[in-house]
């Protein structure tokens, strides 16, 4: 177990590092939500793996690589998880308002404005809610790691 733990902790810690190869210009855009596709990917086989493992057995295996801070509970690969859903539906709401205002506005355009805004603002607040749980250090961990220094994403946990 310890040594698919490993290989996928290694494959987070690449994904990690293309993140961090992207520009400022690339928040949001497809290749920054596809690396966070693929960091949910990776995090949930990490969550599947971890629990199986002991406390003790899973904090060894995440001080060997850049995400022992990060990391240092086995629940966090769940909750990042979970963080991330909510900035993927949160851009894609705001992909598809910004469509609809742009040229899709027709007779229905307010009820699918009204149910997609709705989604919008609740991806958000369900985001809030779990960073503010995590607290401070943890919150900012996530933000500088997942690239998410942006104003959308900027208060105080």
């Amino acid at each position: 177990m310890i040594g698919t733990l490993q290989r996928h902790l290694i494959n987070l810690d690449m994904l990690l590092a293309d993140l961090e190869m992207l520009d400022a210009d690339d928040y949001g855009q497809a290749a920054h939500a596809k690396l966070l596709k693929d960091i949910q990917n990776v995090l949930k086989s990490i969550e599947d793996v971890a629990a199986g493992e002991t406390v003790a057995s899973f904090q060894k295996a995440v001080s060997t690589t850049g995400l022992a801070k990060a990391m240092e509970d086995k629940r966090m690969p769940g909750i990042y998880n979970r963080l991330i859903g909510y900035v993927l539906q949160y851009w894609e709401t705001s992909y598809k308002i910004d469509s609809i205002l742009a040229d899709q506005f027709d007779d229905n355009a307010d009820k699918r404005l009204d149910l997609l805004q709705v989604k919008h603002i609740k991806a958000k607040s369900q985001f809030k809610t779990v960073a503010r749980a995590m607290g401070k250090v943890d919150y900012e961990l996530f933000v500088q790691n997942m690239g998410l220094n942006h104003p959308d994403w900027a208060w105080q946990a």
